[in-house]
């Protein structure tokens, strides 16, 4: 029984780290773009899935702001992750090029994930004060 655990314990793949994928780093065309992308770092992180626009514009957040921030973010509104310390990550779909020809959208999944406490890995890069982590889009979310 334990020589079989073991075997299964080998036989799974590793947890892969966070990194950029492909159509990022092509994206980085210019040096100044390719040093934004190095100085992000992969991160996992804990905390509540907002509505951006109604948490930074009026604070809502939780429960009691669930129906609204999933009508908001499914209707185009970013969403956030805001972890203990209170910091609000903006999270966005990676790769890059899906995302921008709208094939990569993570509006769905996280609308139903509103108010509800997540932990997620991905490259988390601060750029110009805005806290930003990019995410894949989880299978099965369009």
């Amino acid at each position: 029984m334990i020589l079989i655990a073991c075997f299964l314990l080998l036989q799974s793949p590793a947890p892969q780290t966070p990194a950029w994928t492909a159509t990022t780093l092509e994206a980085a065309a210019a040096e100044a773009n390719k040093k934004v992308l190095a100085e992000a770092k992969p991160l996992t992180l804990t905390g509540e899935v907002v509505d951006v626009s109604c948490y930074t514009q009026l604070g809502k957040r939780g429960e009691a702001h669930k129906a609204c921030g999933a009508m908001c973010v499914k209707t185009g509104s970013p969403a956030g992750l805001l972890t203990a310390d209170g910091t609000l990550y903006i999270l966005m779909p990676e790769p890059h090029h899906p995302r921008r020809d709208g094939k990569a959208s993570l509006a769905q999944y996280l609308s139903e994930h509103m108010a509800q406490t997540l932990t997620l890995s991905g490259m988390a890069s601060e750029h110009g004060g805005i806290h930003t982590l990019f995410i894949p889009v989880p299978a099965g979310a369009k």
